[in-house]
């Protein structure tokens, strides 16, 4: 009769001599193929790179090209940039098939598995197909182009690029803004710069014993001679709302969409001035006391 701790070391060995039968099995067939297909399969991970790396360089460089081609032409700068991006993005997917291919992959079932996963796909990236369609229909309907200054998708700022999936902004401290492209096409889109000509507006509160031709007075001197307005229309100002013990005349004068921040600025320092100048009372806050 055998002892049980022998059996169990007996089981022990015949495992452990089974696990190395089988790995050197594995290392055996491991080196095999290291020494019969191991130097075409690297010549093919090589010629995969290679293809990649030029095709990458190659697609960029299409898109340089395509790019100044487009300029040349006279075409609209945002159009030439989004149809330029477009066609890098679609080189660099025939870039990876045919570095695909290198490596042994069956690519001529990619339009059959394509079409298989295309459901899948579709509402996995169904947002980012939206923001392609609405970058379509902002290059081709064209509420804005590139250089504008526009409000739209909760930001504000200058357009940079109208990109496939999303449009880039750049504020007024210079910060950069990318919103998705269904986020502007979303709601409402305001092109301050649309229009040969913008207002500028600069509300004035002062108290109601001021004159209204002597407050007119002084925010129309204050516009003359504005080198940042434009002389037609001519700036006005009108009273706007009225107030307990006092009102507001708003300055109104019209400039180059370009030029709107320096005459708003100018203008502001300009008006106070003026009627410091002319010695305009500002409202006094009045409180109403009641005794019971």
């Amino acid at each position: 009769m055998v002892h049980p701790f022998l059996a169990v070391i007996d089981q022990t060995n015949a495992a452990l001599n089974e696990t190395m039968t089988r790995g050197q099995e594995i290392v055996q067939a491991a080196m095999t193929w290291a020494f019969e297909k191991g130097p075409g399969f690297a010549m093919s991970v090589l010629a995969a790179i290679a293809v990649y790396l030029i095709g990458s360089w190659v697609a960029s460089f299409a898109h340089r090209l395509l790019l100044k081609a487009l300029n040349r032409q006279g075409m609209d700068p945002t159009f030439s940039v989004y149809l330029a991006n477009i066609a890098q993005a679609a080189m660099l997917v025939l870039v990876i098939i045919t570095a695909l291919g290198q490596l042994g992959v069956p690519t001529t079932q990619f339009a059959a598995l394509i079409a298989a996963a295309g459901l899948a796909i579709g509402l996995a990236l169904q947002g980012n197909l939206s923001n392609f369609a609405s970058g379509f229909l902002l290059v081709f309907f064209r509420p804005f182009k590139r250089g504008d200054y526009i409000m739209a998708g909760g930001a504000e700022g200058t357009i940079e690029e109208i990109g496939i999936f999303t449009t880039t902004l750049k504020s007024l401290d210079n910060k950069k803004i990318v919103v998705p492209n269904s986020a502007v096409t979303g709601g409402n889109i305001t092109n301050f710069t649309a229009s040969s000509k913008r207002l500028v507006c600069v509300p004035c509160v002062v108290a109601g014993t001021n004159s209204p031709e002597t407050v007119r007075t002084s925010l129309l001197r204050s516009a003359s001679g504005n080198a940042n307005l434009l002389p037609d229309p001519a700036p006005v100002a009108v009273i706007t709302s009225l107030g307990e013990n006092k009102y507001t005349m708003e300055l109104r004068a019209w400039c180059p969409p370009e030029k709107y921040w320096d005459a708003f600025f100018s203008l502001n320092e300009a008006a106070k001035a003026a009627l410091d100048h002319d010695a305009v009372a500002a409202p006094v806050p009045v409180m109403t006391i009641q005794q019971r």
